[in-house]
């Protein structure tokens, strides 16, 4: 590899910052003022602390990640010459297989692998990277910090906002991009290469609560207290699209997998499904009895027989409408899960506007949910301390674990290529998860 003589310099001022850091001008005194002579450096002033560090810590984890996609590739190779994969899903199926164990249920067990500290005030909001060990939490101090769930490190914080960080998303693109919004009334786009804040989104009238990326990376959706929804370009950062549907506050956001629809809920108790190719509401979900915290999209297991629940609920929607075999068949969007502050979680058939179920084992308000890669379990977080496992085939509480912070739990997130979930909490505290 040959470097410009920029990136020479660059690499020479970094080698001379980390032998002032690591142990300053007394340990390496003429080592330092003989690589300060031979380089033709004046100062480092300009440059960023730990940078050779970070770095290096950067190649590592690249090339471990590097080496995990061969051998998911030769697994894969050899399972499609053999005949295994004959369409997507179970293409899907056997991607997750040779990532996490044929047998694995992904549900997670205590205790917790790490703790990680470093907010000042408690933890409001937490997003995985969906390719790297990288995880991004949101605070009441204002600051973003980056953490490494493998090494159980943190990275750095991001400053710009000035209210509460209220959402995170990663983007899924070769240009790796964060989202934050916040009770300031503005979102943020962040390049995670340079850390720099890229642009700076105004709209919303009112505290922004929730924001994500759709899968295609060109949009971001938000939604916001003043009870709008916001679709925003990314690469100009406009406002292309307002959705008017919910009487109150709207607190949390879902992306369908088909990346064509949408989810919203909040203070009004009602979820609304959108479809953002055309903008219209085109279903309306009614059940909750308080406040909806979180709703999340997850995809169905290829076995998933949910007959008896929907038939429980007469096969119509909560409109009263009979629902025809166009309608079950057309799309599926996978199910959709919500947690409210009347203490329960419900699954959803989204299109169909049908609960196929109702959990009510939590405590307290429930803060989060996610559906595990398998389709099989729901995975929740509640103020009462504590995270729970629920089967869906079983429809029942299948795991429980106990004050797994010591205050409110407020957030969580998968995951998408290791078996590890991520929790923060009120207690300032983001705690690592292993699952199996």
């Amino acid at each position: 590899m040959v470097l410009t003589e920029r990136q020479k310099k660059d690499l020479q001022r970094a080698i001379l910052e980390y032998l002032i850091s690591d142990g300053g001008e007394t340990v390496f005194p003429r080592t330092i003022e003989a690589f300060k002579t031979e380089a033709q450096i004046s100062d480092i002033n300009d440059v960023d602390k730990g940078i050779l560090e970070k770095k290096w810590t950067s190649v590592v984890r690249l090339q471990k990640r590097v080496m995990e996609l061969e051998t998911q590739l030769n697994d894969l190779q050899k399972q499609l010459k053999s005949g295994i994969a004959t369409n997507g899903i179970e293409n899907d199926t056997l991607k997750t297989n040779a990532t996490i164990g044929e047998n694995n249920r992904l549900i997670p067990k205590g205790p917790a692998k790490a703790s990680l500290s470093g907010h000042r005030g408690p933890v409001t909001c937490i997003a995985t990277h969906p390719i790297y060990s990288l995880v991004a939490s949101g605070s009441e101090d204002s600051t973003i910090k980056l953490w490494d769930y493998e090494t159980n490190q943190y990275d750095r914080t991001l400053k710009g906002h000035t209210g509460t960080i209220t959402g995170v998303s990663f983007s899924t693109g070769s240009t790796i991009l964060l989202a934050s919004c916040s009770s300031d009334m503005s979102a943020k786009l962040w390049d995670m290469n340079t850390f720099n804040c890229l642009k700076t989104l105004r709209g919303h009238d009112h505290t922004l609560s929730a924001i994500k990326f759709l899968p295609s990376n060109d949009h971001i959706i938000t939604c916001s207290r003043d009870k709008t929804i916001k679709c925003w370009e990314v690469s100009s950062g406009f406002c292309i699209r307002t959705f008017n549907g919910h009487s109150d506050w709207v607190r949390c956001l879902s992306i369908s997998l088909d990346g064509d629809h949408i989810a919203s809920a909040g203070t009004d108790q009602t979820i609304i499904i959108w479809k953002f190719s055309n903008g219209q509401n085109i279903q309306t979900l009614r059940g909750h009895e308080h406040v909806i915290e979180c709703i999340n999209f997850g995809k169905k297991p290829i076995t998933a027989d949910l007959s008896s629940p929907v038939k429980a609920n007469k096969e119509e929607n909560n409109n009263g409408k009979i629902l025809t075999n166009e309608s079950n068949n057309s799309i599926d969007l996978g199910y959709l899960v919500s947690g409210s502050r009347d203490k329960t979680v419900k699954l959803w058939d989204a299109l169909r506007g049908v609960c196929l179920m109702t959990f009510s084992s939590h405590e307290n308000w429930v803060r989060g949910v996610v559906i595990n890669p398998t389709g099989k379990f729901i995975i929740s977080c509640s103020d009462d301390k504590s995270i729970r496992v629920f089967d869906i085939k079983e429809s029942r509480c299948l795991r429980t674990i106990a004050d797994a912070h010591g205050h409110f739990i407020t957030s969580i997130s998968f995951s998408q290529i290791h078996p590890i979930i991520v929790t923060g909490s009120v207690d300032k505290t983001i705690n690592i998860w292993t699952c199996s």
